[in-house]
């Protein structure tokens, strides 16, 4: 069968190719068109946002925060076919598009905003869909992180400041920091304890292996090391970083798990009680 030039369009499409898209849209052609401006968007994110950012911490400018981050370095590694650079760079790209965006709804200034500014935003978020991530927006930040359901699940039904930290633990940047992921998990063991006994009537097997896992693998108590002798666990103490990073990620999941069975609790409820009305209507 002949295949359409969309076809050929679509299997064409490479994460080289993808980089060169973006990269070019947003430093080398020009996003506005509004005098006096005539700017790529990283020109007019330094010229009009980078001071006001929340996230600034000390850069000076964008050239210097592109410089900290090794911007051009995360270019050749996305080229060069590695996905988390790839994801890095979009992240870091959609990041200055939203504070652009951002700008354009206080100050009602689309009009000064050409056709190619809009399709940054279309082509990031096409390639996020691609490769199964997708784009968590929290004030002046976004992140990008693997587009699981489960993780989206729960962080709508749970309060803000927690359910960004349900965020950040499936994010890149925190593979490998077994102390950062250890605060998180200590932060959702905080949330599931008032709760303990209700998620023991739903699922006993469940709560019991989530309490002890957070008490005895290295997460609420120091279980390596022998000065506390009471809470010392020669198996976990003998662990490497990379097994007890896993453990930790099999809790991550099982808490994940445990917020939505408590979460259900009303809707078997409601449901219990429409089957009800039906049988006995």
């Amino acid at each position: 069968m002949r295949k359409s030039i969309f076809d050929i369009a679509s299997a064409s499409i490479n994460i080289s190719n993808e980089v060169d898209r973006i990269v070019s849209m947003s430093a080398k052609e020009k996003s506005t068109y509004s005098p006096p401006y005539d700017l790529t968007l990283f020109e007019f994110i330094d010229k009009c946002c980078f001071r006001d950012w929340s996230y600034r911490g000390h850069f000076v400018n964008v050239v210097d925060f592109l410089e900290t981050v090794n911007y051009n370095e995360i270019k050749k590694d996305a080229k060069n076919g590695d996905t988390d650079a790839f994801m890095t760079l979009i992240e870091l790209t959609y990041n200055f598009w939203n504070l652009a965006y951002r700008d354009i709804m206080d100050k009602d200034s689309q009009n000064g905003w050409n056709n190619n500014f809009f399709h940054l935003r279309d082509v990031m978020l096409d390639n996020l869909e691609k490769y199964n991530h997708k784009a968590y927006i929290e004030n002046e930040r976004i992140l990008i992180i693997e587009d699981k359901p489960e993780v989206t699940a729960v962080v709508e039904i749970i309060e803000q400041d927690l359910a960004i930290d349900i965020i950040r633990y499936n994010h890149r940047s925190l593979q490998g920091e077994i102390e950062l992921k250890k605060k998180i998990l200590i932060s959702l063991g905080s949330e599931l304890e008032p709760k303990r006994k209700e998620l023991q009537a739903l699922n006993k097997q469940l709560s019991e292996d989530i309490f002890f896992m957070l008490n005895n693998l290295n997460v609420r108590h120091n279980n390596r090391s022998k000065k506390d002798i009471a809470k010392y666990k020669e198996h976990v103490a003998k662990m490497t970083k990379a097994r007890l990073e896993k453990w930790y990620d099999e809790l991550y999941q099982m808490m994940l798990l445990a917020f939505l069975l408590l979460d259900n609790v009303d809707r078997t409820a409601s449901v219990k009680e429409l089957k009800e009305k039906i049988v006995g209507g």
